[in-house]
């Protein structure tokens, strides 16, 4: 049975909070000495708390919350919140998802007995200040260009997502510039030391690489990659439109150029032949009656894995998508806490850990309470997540650490009725949720820390 992931936060965070103190100081060792008004716990909660009101309404509503008085001004709760290093948050929720994981592994959702895992990265829109500029930069802009100052500034989210549980299990944040595929090769890392389910990894054509490759095979892990037609051309280009075909890769010194500065991977891959399978798989066709075809690379074995199972498995990653609207649109993750990086990172990591808890809710609801799918036909039902969303931003607070026994069990009860309860027509095949626009960091009412 799946274990509430209310019930596993609270009791996860107390004794993590003293664990990972150190950490939590970061630079300021003399930080959270003196916590006789604000605990470092408190600080945890308040960010899961954050409903995009001004900061002083949000430091109202989180003691409104507790049901304790306020004993803290607006300025002292977030000079408190600058010293606590976001990264902690971070290593925080990357160990709390790998222990439930663990504690859970057979409850966990899996295609032929494997967890399905995406990598992506999106574009995060944040507050327009000469310090994010500088920390950040812009999007799509050089300094030189005439239109540089009229980019937004944004940062690179980076995640592995888990496609079936709708859940992230590492995440990287840092300036719009950063690698994708450095951090694609850090979530691999992430994922082989901290989890022992066997898992395949897709990912979309802008990561393929041979040191990708080279990783994931050395680590012993599945991979399905879209390829874009410049990667390994001299081979794909003997592969015909519907054609399922195993080549052995190798590679000379030509081949080899753009690894000049890495001396050892380059003689690395010149003396290791790679045996990977490639597949051109027609998803339909176009306007004029001309196949679309979309280029797979794997390292599935086709005794084992069908055409259609590598179809079926790339279109799963796709949930990842989902994923990041609920986040951007639904959660409001781009609607920060305020100005400074330091609260732009918590507040990223913080959404990040509440969207985890909201899932694995979900799943604890479908596991007490079975949906019953009334009919055959082109949709079926599912919980609906943009409503957990909504109450568990309004109760989850109340339901972890209220200090009164009455206020928590009411909160939990609630939270548990309204996941239960409220489902939702899914259309079958669906890749995203419908769009809708957002007007992105709307920080207009939002004070400078």
């Amino acid at each position: 049975m799946v274990d509430s992931a209310i019930h596993a936060v609270h009791d996860y965070l107390p004794d993590a909070s003293l664990h990972f103190l150190e950490l939590i100081k970061g630079d300021n060792p003399d930080s959270f000495t003196r916590l006789r008004k604000l605990s470092v716990l408190d600080i945890i909660y308040q960010m899961f708390d954050r409903k995009g009101c001004s900061q002083w309404s949000d430091i109202m509503n989180f003691y409104d919350d507790l049901n304790k008085k306020q004993t803290i001004t607006e300025t002292g709760f977030y000079l408190a919140r600058k010293k606590f290093n976001p990264e902690a948050l971070r290593v925080m929720s990357n160990e709390f998802i790998a222990n439930f994981y663990d504690n859970n592994a057979d409850e966990m959702k899996k295609w032929k007995n494997h967890l399905v895992l995406s990598v992506d990265g999106s574009k995060i829109i944040l507050p327009n200040t000469k310090e994010n500029e500088a920390i950040f930069g812009r999007i799509n802009a050089k300094p030189t260009s005439k239109d540089f100052d009229s980019k937004p500034v944004s940062g690179l989210l980076s995640t592995l997502h888990d496609c079936l549980n709708d859940t992230f299990l590492d995440v990287k944040f840092g300036p719009c510039s950063s690698s994708e595929k450095y951090f694609a090769s850090k979530h691999i890392t992430t994922y082989c030391e901290n989890f022992i389910d066997s898992a395949i990894f897709t990912l979309d054509r802008g990561y393929p690489s041979m040191r990708l490759v080279d990783q994931l095979i050395n680590s012993k892990q599945y991979f399905v990659f879209r390829l874009p037609s410049s990667f390994l051309k001299a081979y794909t280009n003997q592969i015909k439109a519907g054609e399922d075909k195993v080549i052995h890769i190798t590679f000379d010194r030509e081949s080899t150029n753009q690894y000049r500065d890495d001396i050892q991977f380059r003689q690395h891959l010149m003396n290791t032949t790679y045996t990977l399978r490639f597949t051109k798989l027609i998803i339909g066709q176009d306007k004029d009656d001309q196949d679309i075809v979309e280029l797979l690379m794997s390292n599935l074995p086709e005794d084992e894995y069908s055409k259609d199972d590598l179809k079926e498995l790339y279109h799963l990653r796709w949930t990842i998508e989902t994923s990041y609207n609920r986040l951007k649109n639904r959660m409001k993750l781009e609607n920060f806490s305020g100005y400074k990086s330091t609260l732009i990172y918590q507040d990223i990591y913080a959404d990040i850990w509440l969207y985890n808890i909201i899932s694995l809710e979900i799943l604890y609801a479908n596991d007490q309470v079975a949906i019953e799918q009334k009919q055959e036909g082109e949709y079926i039902l599912k919980r609906n997540f943009n409503k957990a969303i909504g109450i568990m931003k309004k109760l989850f607070i109340r339901a972890l650490i209220s200090m009164d026994e009455d206020t928590n069990d009411y909160a939990l009860s609630v939270i548990k009725d309204n996941i239960a309860g409220n489902l939702v027509w899914i259309k079958k095949g669906r890749a995203y949720e419908r769009k809708r626009t957002t007007t992105p960091s709307s920080m207009s009412y939002k004070s400078t820390y």
